[in-house]
């Protein structure tokens, strides 16, 4: 008898679910999805969402919404345009006591699978109105799981697009009122197939590819990062009125150690114990045939106090790399090229924090390479941090260099070219600030015979170009040391020339030490 009454229970039981499931798909889930519908689609709503599906469970509490579509209205005048559609949002344990009596949303987790967004802004503003929130929200994890989103901005020609991106946050806290913003990012985890964004001028292209990070680790990685220029050389510099310097850049195997990504998003900090650089590849065109622009620029150590964040960068390591850099000369027929290769370098101590301007921190690098692949160098570059005088110093090698090896510039640039000689070794160091640079530079070297170029014709067998070439062998010592003699000390004495860049004026400095190596009685001795 016990066991027929509980079959009997048991089997009421099973109908009375059965017809609670029923009653729920019949009324309870339209309704949810009309009752969901109706508040994001209020008369002063900008946007036209609609929900295919719903899906409820009281065991554990939860919802599921299917196909989920969001447009703009035709008749919405607002700087954003938005179409998308979202696989599914799930929301997993929902605490109904709270959100029923106290009007809290305590969520355990939320998901946003298969989302796909095509977002147009029409203002310069970088910003919406912002959104503020009804009642106090905590959500254990909110994950959007494969994001594909491209961003226009119709005013300027910059665009943002994400590909199979990944973002999982934790403890997402909202108090009640408060404004929806990247203040509620505490710890996430992030990743994506790709990140692209196009300047707001069109002319490069900025692509992320293989990105992750962890908030457990505090590590950002990427696979490889390029600056692409959309214009190739002669194209792109003709888009401008004045000299710059087309810059194509590849980096690959990229990682930032303890490095806060919500900091950087909040504040602009930018803090990390060391940056890895696996392998740069660089190339640089400038066509100085087009008119420079007079406009005094910033020394190296001004442009990181100028970061409006905090810079605290302990270590940037570059394993590898190679530079071309490429110029067409005012008054040549074509362009000269001159090359670092397997270029190893490391940068110490960048900070802009003045809570270390009492200590004394000097940023430091070194670096070596092969200059145009054979000969060897090294540099030391020393400069204390909150200088007033912004005051730094550079010492460097070079040897096993064949002179003929820097033709592809000096013929394009200085008009001549070596027919025969070798650097055994260089040797230069010196002291430079806002003002001006002063130095040594001994440059060791046998057999040098150059030879002067035509500019319009290339000829080196004219007349003129002969005799030319005969004054200036004989201007120029064939070696040093020559015989019998102490090897002959450049001097490095170069005025700073506030419109141009560090290279530059480094470059410039070391090459009035090497022109008053080549002479017999070079200035100062």
């Amino acid at each position: 008898m016990k066991n027929k009454k509980f079959l009997k229970i048991l089997i009421v039981t099973i109908v009375a679910l059965l017809l609670i499931a029923l009653l729920a798909v019949l009324t309870i889930k339209p309704l949810i999805r009309k009752k969901l519908e109706a508040a994001f689609n209020r008369e002063n709503s900008d946007f036209i969402v609609t929900i295919d599906k719903v899906k409820t469970s009281i065991i554990p509490t939860g919802l599921e919404l299917g196909i989920v579509t969001i447009d703009t209205k035709k008749d919405y005048k607002g700087i954003l345009d938005v179409k998308g559609v979202i696989g599914s949002i799930k929301i997993k344990g929902i605490n109904l006591i709270k959100a029923v009596f106290k009007k809290d949303l305590i969520i355990r987790k939320i998901i946003f699978s298969e989302s796909n967004f095509k977002v147009n802004l029409s203002s310069l503003r970088d910003t919406v109105i912002p959104l503020v929130l009804p009642m106090n929200i905590n959500i254990g994890v909110l994950l959007f799981d494969t994001v594909n989103l491209t961003v226009e901005k119709s005013a300027t020609a910059s665009s943002y697009s994400l590909t199979d991106g990944v973002l999982k946050l934790y403890d997402v806290v909202i108090v009640k009122h408060d404004t929806l913003s990247s203040g509620i990012i505490n710890l996430f985890d992030f990743n994506a197939k790709t990140l692209a964004a196009v300047s707001a001028d069109s002319m490069h292209t900025f692509t992320a590819r293989g990105i992750s990070y962890y908030g457990a680790s505090n590590v950002l990685a990427a696979d490889r990062l390029d600056i692409t220029p959309n214009f190739a050389d002669y194209d792109f510099t003709s888009r401008y009125k004045f000299q710059k310097s087309r810059i194509e850049a590849g980096f690959s195997n990229l990682f930032i150690h303890d490095f806060s990504a919500p900091e950087f998003i909040r504040s602009g900090n930018l803090i990390s114990s060391n940056i890895e650089i696996g392998k740069m590849d660089m190339k640089a065109f400038k066509d100085k045939r087009k008119e420079f622009k007079h406009v005094n620029k910033p020394v190296f150590q001004e442009m990181i106090y100028n970061y409006p964040g905090t810079i605290r960068i302990d270590l940037v390591s570059l394993k590898n790399g190679d530079v071309i850099y490429t110029e067409h000369h005012a008054e040549a027929n074509e362009p000269g090229s001159i090359s670092f290769n397997d270029i190893n370098a490391k940068i110490y101590n960048i900070t802009n924090d003045l809570n270390y301007k009492t200590k004394n921190d000097s940023l430091k690098l070194k670096g070596n390479a092969l200059l145009m692949g054979k000969g060897k160098m090294t540099i030391l570059l020393k400069g204390k941090n909150f200088d007033s005088q912004n005051t730094f110093s550079l010492e460097g090698t070079l040897s096993d260099l064949d002179a003929s090896e820097l033709n592809p510039i000096l013929e394009k640039s200085a008009f001549i070219y070596a027919t025969s000689g070798k650097i055994d070794s260089m040797n230069f160091s010196f002291t430079a600030n806002n003002d001006k640079a002063t130095g040594n530079l001994t440059m060791l070297y046998h057999g040098l015979d150059i030879a002067v170029k035509n500019k319009q014709t290339d000829d080196t067998t004219a007349f003129k170009e002969r005799f030319i070439s005969f004054i200036a062998n004989i201007k120029v010592m064939d070696s040093n040391p020559v015989r019998s003699k102490d090897p002959r000390v450049g001097i490095i004495y170069y005025e700073r020339d506030p419109e141009r860049f560090l290279l530059h004026y480094c470059f410039r400095s070391i090459l009035t030490g090497i022109t008053s190596s080549l002479v017999s009685n070079p200035k100062g001795n």
